[in-house]
């Protein structure tokens, strides 16, 4: 689970066993990877950040102050890294603007595009905070505790912006069918 011996992995890296960070990898990767698939937009290109995530990780940890803190350390990499893989591509985008960053994206399957192209797109458009809290809670079906230790918020803070990301994410899906209608 998440959150809990973090701190004993984390020291264990730091004592040379770097068999621990596999420990801590395998907590952590899917949730990174879903961070990096709202940014990149694309399977492929999140596992390439998702693996910058963790190397950043891997030779930085030496710098964590709070072995507790991993989770929320890590996630703040994430951020760090897709940000600038953000700006990247905005740079190559103005720099070719013949190509769009869609064509480069490589197409879903046709029976999955139906479902998961609508629900990727208006989970990418929520604030960050709330799309985390929808990928802990419901996605990689973390418990409260543990998804309110990662955002570092409180029980009632972690619910009040679940339910604000429930909400927003029902007018998008309301917004999207009245303009199919």
């Amino acid at each position: 689970m998440p959150g809990s011996n973090d701190a004993v992995f984390v020291c264990a890296v730091l004592a040379g066993d770097t068999s621990a960070y596999g420990v801590l990898y395998d907590r952590y990767a899917r949730l990174i990877r879903a961070i990096c698939n709202d940014t990149a937009g694309n399977l492929f290109e999140a596992e390439d950040l998702c693996q910058e995530v963790f190397l950043r990780g891997f030779q930085g940890i030496s710098r964590l102050r709070d072995p507790e803190r991993f989770g929320g350390w890590l996630l703040g990499i994430a951020h760090l890294t897709c940000r600038e893989w953000h700006k990247k591509v905005r740079r190559e985008r103005r720099r070719r603007r013949s190509v769009e960053l869609d064509q480069i994206a490589p197409p879903l399957q046709s029976n999955a595009r139906e479902f998961a192209e609508p629900l990727l797109f208006a989970i990418g458009r929520l604030p960050r905070r709330e799309r985390m809290a929808l990928h802990l809670f419901y996605l990689q079906e973390h418990p409260v505790e543990t998804a309110r230790n990662v955002m570092g918020l409180s029980r009632s803070g972690f619910y009040r912006i679940l339910d604000r990301a429930r909400r927003r994410l029902q007018r998008l899906a309301n917004a999207r069918s009245e303009k199919s209608k």
